[in-house]
């Protein structure tokens, strides 16, 4: 029951986008598909502050994990089409304000969605700091990183190694995070060269 929110978030993360096309004539369905993720993140926080105050560590860290592995490719896909929608808004004129547009809209959505990733990160840095598992430092320095894209996935990764928690799933997923930028760096590379 207690990982069933993380899931929902991390579901809710990926079809906000998809849903809002469904509701093609009713404006209101697309307006509440388009913040269910900001509605689901103030969930996790309401949900963290009272209910969350009672879970172990170990409980807290399993919720951080489900919710940060889940929206890498989130971060993957979100991130390249930030980063492409950006070179092109460097081209003529009139697409610039077009391609400009998106870019800060994709930056919004994707800042809202990892606001809304960020509680249960937090409550685990509390909890393990109050536990004696982390240092302060460490811990402070893990909760500013869960407010910059990508540096809050790598520091739950390595908070996750320290602990010794999850070590093959860690492992495995920075692998796979790193080969699917490889992959991503090599398809630009070679659309570029075949352009």
């Amino acid at each position: 029951m207690t990982y069933i929110l993380p899931v929902l978030y991390v579901i809710v993360s990926y079809t906000f986008f998809l849903l809002a096309g469904f509701f093609d004539n009713a404006i209101k369905l697309q307006i509440l598909s388009i913040l269910l993720p900001f509605i689901m993140g103030i969930v996790n926080l309401i949900v963290v502050l009272t209910v969350g105050r009672t879970w172990s560590r170990k409980t807290l860290l399993n919720c951080t994990l489900i919710i940060k592995y889940g929206l890498i490719p989130f971060y993957l896909i979100g991130g390249s089409i930030t980063v492409c929608v950006t070179v092109m808004a460097f081209f003529p004129l009139p697409l610039m304000v077009l391609f400009g547009m998106i870019t800060i809209v994709f930056l919004i959505f994707g800042y809202g969605i990892l606001l809304g990733a960020a509680p249960y990160a937090i409550a685990y840095l509390i909890k393990s700091c109050k536990d004696g598992v982390h240092p302060k430092w460490l811990v402070v320095l893990g909760g500013i990183c869960q407010f910059f894209f990508f540096f809050d996935v790598f520091a739950v990764m390595i908070l996750t190694l320290k602990e010794r928690h999850r070590i093959k799933t860690t492992i495995a997923v920075f692998c796979a995070t790193c080969l699917a930028l490889l992959l991503i760096i090599l398809y630009v590379v070679m659309t570029l060269v075949g352009a």
